[in-house]
């Protein structure tokens, strides 16, 4: 089954060796799927209508009442339905978010005159929770994030989450009929479909509520998951420069990101965005799945999830895991542990990835197909840890 998650190596060009280079098929795109080039456009936030459609990638005016047709929202091409509109500039992770193996394509639509500002956390900022938030992007009013889901070949979603106003993200799924011609809304509720792609089988997926999306995108967690300078840090392939300066050559930016840019996420296993990054460790290819899929809510000011810090930068002994009581059930595995040091059947953090939907499994909401990759990655990186690297907490 397939759900809509919510809503190598290279060299940045001022000397930045940990930037990571795509060495797969996932460039930014127009479509899932679809190659990209270099992105040539001056400033791409000019212009309200550069897609040709009459209607620029923008916020609904109504928050309750989205257009009905994705091709009426101004985000995709007027001569591609199925690309995105050239005032959407695309862009990849290197950490990617497990959408049951669904392929993505991703991109962003500022609003004339709007610029991305990065938080910088390495000293001290009232903007920053701590160190360990550095290279957060925060957009501005009026931005459309842009995400689309293909799997079989076929675009299956494509999902527009919308910066109202200051306090107000909103996401939209529109649903893609299966002559590619068009997508439109889903009504604001889970919905589970049977996609024909073509394939032998057709796909079973899931379109997210509204307050799904925003169940995961939270003000905590910087309401957009994906940007920021440590998984935008990568050279795509067919690029000729990295493309965090590419993006700064378009003017996205309020001010320039301070090089070396901040060291790149690894990519934690094969997947589209490329390859899994070479010379990694367990522990860095863990940490980065952990990161990119579970820390916008498991972080110490999120309301629901604050015992746990998942973030990439936190210290082992400060990630409220080792020799833990968990808190909301042992997933079935007498005196298990949030974390067992050498011992991930012990390891609720480990069991809870690798359940069903109907026992506890994590994420709770927007997937349904265990991500055995992912599984893999962090079982290795439990089982490598010594009991004294992981000390019980203080009592």
């Amino acid at each position: 089954m397939f759900a809509a998650a919510g809503c190598g190596s290279g060299s940045h060009g001022k000397g930045d060796a940990a930037a990571a280079t795509d060495t797969g098929t996932d460039k930014p795109t127009g479509a899932a799927g679809q190659d990209g080039g270099g992105d040539t456009r001056t400033d791409a936030t000019a212009g309200d209508d550069a897609n040709g459609s009459g209607t620029a990638c923008a916020p609904p005016a109504d928050v309750d009442h989205p257009a009905t047709l994705l091709s009426q929202t101004g985000c995709m091409s007027a001569t591609d339905p199925t690309a995105f509109a050239s005032i959407v500039v695309p862009y990849v992770v290197n950490s990617p978010l497990w959408s049951d193996g669904a392929d993505k394509a991703r991109g962003m639509r500022l609003p004339p005159g709007g610029k991305i500002h990065v938080k910088h956390c390495t000293g001290a900022s009232a903007e920053c929770l701590d160190a360990a938030d550095d290279g957060k992007w925060v957009f501005p009013v009026g931005t459309v994030m842009v995400k689309s889901f293909m799997s079989g070949g076929k675009l299956i979603e494509t999902r527009l989450f919308t910066h109202h106003d200051a306090g107000t993200w909103v996401g939209y799924s529109y649903a893609w009929n299966t002559a590619q011609t068009d997508a439109t809304i889903v009504p604001d509720q889970r919905t589970e479909v049977m996609f024909d792609t073509g394939q032998p089988t057709k796909v079973d997926w899931h379109y997210p509520s509204r307050l799904d999306c925003m169940t995961c995108h939270t003000p905590t967690g910087g309401d957009t998951l994906g940007p920021s300078t440590a998984q935008m840090n990568r050279t795509n392939a067919g690029a000729t420069q990295n493309q965090l300066d590419a993006l700064a050559a378009i003017n996205l930016f309020e001010a320039p990101i301070p090089t070396p840019y901040k060291a790149a996420l690894p990519t934690p296993y094969d997947s589209q965005v490329g390859s899994q990054t070479a010379g990694a460790t367990a522990t860095q290819l863990a940490r980065s799945y952990l990161h990119a899929n579970c820390a916008f809510c498991h972080r110490p000011d999120d309301p629901n999830f604050s015992s746990m810090d998942l973030r990439y930068d936190v210290a082992l002994a400060d990630m409220g895991l080792c020799n833990a009581i968990p808190m909301k059930g042992d997933e079935g595995v007498n005196n298990s542990l949030l974390l067992a040091p050498g011992q991930p059947a012990n390891s609720v953090l480990w069991l809870r990835m690798d359940a069903t939907t109907d026992s506890g499994r994590m994420p709770k909401i927007a997937s349904y197909v265990i991500d055995q990759n992912a599984v893999d990655r962090v079982g290795s990186w439990i089982t490598g840890i010594s009991p004294s690297a992981c000390p019980a907490p203080a009592m």
